[in-house]
């Protein structure tokens, strides 16, 4: 990406923690609202409610036209539209905490998965989004304007972390960052993120099915390379627990009273974090080498998933220490807007 590693050298620069689980939708929520997954409520990519049984997802349409039906906090949009700062949005996935923007362009919904697969994941979707950024702004003129680019995670779900598909998709994002920038540099600041990292997965590991080969019966397991566990008897937690420190495939076992972060009623009372190459399926067939689609995960507390990029153009330069949830109080310092007293951060302006 030589565009973004120029643009570095005359930014605030740093490589800072992502959030476990690393999974997107908790990441940008985190980021969005600049509160915890036990504050803003959202634990993983959606979260299982136990009240009635379903597990949320962020990828239904009535989440993502009501993302509050979710979302517990304030988002940074909702603070700043009640200022009158004009917000507006784009973004290559669906993403409830963008929806409370002035104005909003949504992504093509897919009901097929076939269609999503073909046509849903590659470099040319960031073009898409780029093209739809700079037309917001010639058409709105946001005074914050979000840009969420997602092909790169995609292609690495897809097709593996260096793979030709995920280079070409690396390749576009820097291009279309760079036309952004040249286009809007003179009346702009910039703040660059990634939510996350990938790596290189090469087994499965259902957990479900290997909690109940040993006597424990589950509500719900989430997938990824971090898991929530959902007991059917909560009681059985220290179990569960021991029996998880030996399962293949996991590298941590939490109970969630041990994460601050998500300890809440609706995170599992177990969590667990994936060894290098493995990742948890809930929906696959025992303990195999991966033949399913997935080439990369995230969503472990491994490096090359939680070390993530965190850039801040026109604030000045040089090395960067700072957290995700610096993001929301540094956007509202940048307004003029005290920070609530809930957001755990603090504004990056004048580090």
């Amino acid at each position: 990406m030589p565009f973004l590693q120029s643009l570095a050298e005359e930014s605030l620069f740093g490589v800072v923690d992502s959030i476990f689980p690393t999974l997107t939708d908790l990441v940008h929520t985190s980021v969005m609202t600049g509160v915890p997954p036990k504050v803003h409520g959202v634990v993983e990519n959606g979260y299982y409610d136990r009240t009635n049984g379903k597990k949320v997802k962020f990828y239904e349409y009535e989440v993502v036209f009501n993302p509050h039906n979710v979302i517990k906090a304030k988002t940074l949009v909702d603070i700043l539209r009640e200022k009158g700062i004009k917000t507006a949005s784009i973004s290559g996935y669906m993403m409830p905490p963008f929806s409370g923007t002035n104005v909003r362009i949504f992504p093509p919904f897919f009901n097929d998965d076939k269609l999503y697969r073909e046509h849903g994941r590659d470099w040319r979707k960031d073009k898409w989004v780029a093209n739809s950024a700079l037309y917001l702004y010639e058409e709105y003129k946001p005074d914050l304007l979000l840009v969420h680019f997602c092909s790169i995670d995609g292609t690495q779900h897809d097709h593996g972390i260096e793979s030709e598909e995920t280079l070409k998709a690396v390749k576009t994002v820097d291009e279309m960052l760079e036309r952004l920038w040249e286009r809007l540099k003179d009346e702009y600041a910039f703040i660059i993120f990634a939510d996350h990292g990938q790596e290189e997965v090469h087994t499965w590991v259902n957990l479900r099915v290997f909690l109940r080969k040993h006597g424990i019966e589950t509500l719900s397991v989430s997938s990824g390379g971090g898991a929530h566990i959902y007991l059917k008897d909560p009681t059985q937690a220290e179990d569960a627990y021991l029996i998880l420190k030996r399962a293949p495939g996991v590298k941590h076992v939490f109970f969630r009273e041990d994460l601050p972060h998500l300890d809440t009623p609706i995170s599992g009372e177990l969590l667990v974090s994936a060894k290098e190459g493995y990742w948890f399926c809930s929906f696959c067939k025992g303990i195999k080498g991966s033949s399913y689609w997935v080439k990369g995960m995230h969503g472990s507390l491994n490096e090359p998933v939680m070390k993530v990029p965190l850039l801040l153009w026109g604030f000045g330069k040089g090395e960067l220490e700072a957290s995700l949830y610096d993001i929301a109080p540094t956007v509202l310092d940048f307004f003029g807007i005290e920070k609530p007293r809930d957001m755990i951060g603090e504004s990056l302006i004048g580090k």
